[in-house]
């Protein structure tokens, strides 16, 4: 016996539809024609950079540091 003011959960009821799920594998296949031999070029040759001196340590040097003092 059910106490007065408590309330009952039931279950839900099963669904009346089945879900069926099902993974179809599809191959694609794509043909390439290709030749054996493939040469570039590129014409005109385009114009290069000069070639840059080779990078080098400077030489030792001596720092100088001259102030300024306006007149007044």
């Amino acid at each position: 016996m059910i106490p007065e003011g408590e309330l009952v959960t039931v279950p839900l009821p099963a669904p009346d539809l089945v879900a069926v799920r099902a993974n179809v594998c599809i191959l694609k296949v794509a043909v390439t024609d290709f030749a054996e031999l493939i040469l570039t070029t590129q014409l005109p040759v385009p114009v290069q950079a000069p070639l840059q001196p080779a990078k080098v340590e400077p030489d030792a040097a001596v720092a100088v540091r001259v102030t300024e003092v306006p007149l007044l």
